[in-house]
């Protein structure tokens, strides 16, 4: 797939993706977001060439004279110097600009240290009763005066271009051109600014190229800086002309529409997303000013609704904030603002959801699922993003953990109990096993050989030596484990391998799109991987008989979704409001749960 750059707005349109010209040209539309235009440089230096040529012919001037009156020959010298040092300027100012800046500023200094000196020994040593006061030496000396101060002039505006060529870089990715995370910062500030005074419309947009991770393992890394430099080539030939795009950081950009509504917003987002190069695809969160949120507030908000974006299937757009038919507005919660009150005041309770045996219908375990004792709009996978971001992941896993066993007394014993875990909590050498289970025996009275911890990765992860023994400390415990959303994020085979899972559980995309050539061939490998290992494998998100059936003719024995029975919390527990009530049937051992499974 192929683009172009239009440079400045007409001609010159080079062809995309990648390479030095691709990168040159963005490098360009970029400069002109910052004070020092390649135009300009070009123009100073236009200007300084016949400077020097006009210096060169009157020191060949000067020389002639001086060397012409041989009844001066005691004092040719030092009037032949300042025709010297007018040949050294010359020769500085039509040096080209690929030699070595500490070159050029050297020798500027020592030709203009000459110049002053010898202009100030010209006009003062006749003065002080040496020698008449020519006429000659008048000139002399004023020239050597003028030397010195156009020496000094052209110094400073070098060190001025030096200062916002320095500025430029500091605030430009040098891979794709873009300006880079920094210049961001600077530039939404300046656009909050903008709007407020102006009492006009501005969104953002936070976008995150699909499986890029996935890309640069399978194509190599080269490929995948070819695909960034090419997809920002593509975004800046669509974006609108006053409009700001930002490389945010690894495969994520960023953009600010100025003086623009959310619904224009959305139509110029949709653009850049059906722009991406290369067949890939991208994610993007978008969010509206509100006209009082910092901008740290509002790039969370335009994250949050990323992820929304991404749990929802990747390649489609999500809203931070809409206005409903009636007027009112919904939004995606602000976790980070939340995040801190909810570990304070330990603010979390655990529903749990069912794992249905496929085959008999008989409920075999159940998963803890945290939720927050607040009303929230949106996903509570955003909590754990914010919570990770501000560094306070394992200070929420760990209250996870214990709410899970906190509300888990109506759970039958021997029934298995899966609990969330995120890698780096389960990695943090501040919470070792022995601490999992005070937590088991403080909170549940349940053993180890009842827990499945489940693992869930929101980060890429590389140290697999380190989690293979981890996993083996627990397990020597009693513990078991599972691998989460196997086939999105970041659950990969190289994970796999080093924690050989009990159970792998297949995410909810591919079980629902498993009727699909793609998604079916991956289910497969993963049910053949399961036999190999003696895994067991659970289909996540059913909702139907139909995909219940499927999944159960592929060989996946056990299921989990809304078709079996949607996350509820135990009756008399402080709860969301937004989720519903179980109450287990009398005597706790069997009954009905909701979808008509049979408790085991």
């Amino acid at each position: 797939m192929g683009v172009s750059v239009d440079l400045e707005g007409g001609g010159g349109r080079l062809p995309a993706p990648g390479g030095a010209a691709v990168r040159t040209a963005l490098r360009e539309l970029s400069a002109s977001r910052y004070p020092e235009r390649p135009e300009a440089v070009a123009g100073r230096e236009r200007s300084a060439s016949p400077l020097a040529f006009a210096l060169m012919l009157a020191a060949a001037v000067s020389a002639s004279v001086v060397l012409g009156r041989p009844h001066l020959s005691a004092e040719v010298w030092p009037r032949l110097v300042p025709d010297a040092v007018a040949v050294m300027v010359a020769t500085v100012l039509l040096m080209p600009r690929t030699v070595q800046l500490r070159v050029r500023f050297w020798l500027c200094g020592i030709t203009g240290t000459i110049a002053a000196t010898v202009g100030v020994y010209l006009a003062v040593v006749p003065l002080r009763g040496s020698g008449n006061v020519t006429s000659d030496v008048v000139v002399l000396g004023v020239a050597t005066g003028m030397i010195a101060i156009l020496l000094t002039k052209w110094l400073v505006e070098e060190l001025r271009f030096r200062v916002a060529q320095l500025a430029t870089l500091a605030g430009t990715d040098q891979l794709t051109g873009l300006a880079n995370r920094r210049a961001w910062d600077d530039e939404l500030q300046r656009e909050l600014l903008r709007a407020r005074r102006d009492t006009s419309p501005l969104c953002i947009a936070v976008l995150d190229l699909d499986h890029f991770k996935a890309f640069n393992d399978m194509r190599g890394h080269p490929e995948g800086d070819r695909l960034l430099a090419a997809t920002a080539a593509a975004w800046l030939e669509v974006l609108r002309g006053g409009d700001f795009l930002a490389r945010y950081g690894g495969e994520e950009f960023a953009a600010v529409f100025r003086r623009c509504t959310l619904d224009d917003a959305l139509i110029a987002v949709e653009r850049l997303r059906m722009a991406v190069p290369d067949e890939q695809t991208c994610s993007v969160g978008l969010a509206r000013w509100d006209g009082e949120e910092t901008a740290d507030q509002l790039v969370a908000r335009a994250d949050e609704a990323l992820y929304m974006a991404k749990v929802g299937g990747r390649n489609r757009v999500k809203c931070a904030e809409w206005v409903t038919e009636t007027g009112g507005r919904l939004g995606v919660t602000n976790w980070a603002a939340l995040v801190p009150k909810i570990i304070a005041d330990e603010g979390l309770v655990s529903a749990y959801q069912p794992i249905v045996d496929l085959g008999s219908g008989t409920v075999v375990a159940h998963e803890a699922l945290a939720r927050p004792g607040v009303e929230y709009d949106g996903s509570v996978e955003g909590l754990f993003t914010a919570a990770h971001k501000m560094g306070m992941g394992c200070d929420l896993d760990w209250l996870c953990r214990r709410a899970a066993l906190v509300g888990s007394e109506w759970i039958p014993q021997g029934v298995p109990l899966f609990i969330n875990v995120n890698v780096s909590t389960l990695l943090d050498t501040n919470l070792r096993v022995d601490h999992m289970l005070l937590l088991l025996e403080g909170y549940s009275g349940r053993s180890p050989e009842e827990v499945v911890l489940e693992i869930t990765e929101r980060e890429v992860f590389s140290d697999l030596v380190r989690l293979r023994l981890v996993v083996g400390l627990y397990r020597q415990r009693g513990f078991r484990f599972a691998i989460d959303d196997v086939g999105e994020g970041h659950s990969t085979l190289e994970v796999l391998a080093a924690v050989t899972p009990e159970y792998i559980k297949i995410a909810r995309p591919m079980v629902v799109d498993a009727l699909s050539v793609g998604p079916r061939a991956a289910v497969a490998a993963v049910v053949a991987f399961a036999q190999a290992s003696g895994s067991t494998v659970i289909a996540e998100g059913i909702e139907s008989e139909l995909t219940a059936s499927f999944m159960r003719r592929m060989g996946v024995h056990l299921g989990q979704g809304f078709h079996f029975g949607r996350p509820l919390v135990p009756a008399g527990t402080a709860l969301n409001l937004s989720v519903p009530l179980l109450r287990p049937p009398s005597g706790g051992s069997t009954g009905l749960l909701a979808g008509g499974a049979q408790v085991a």
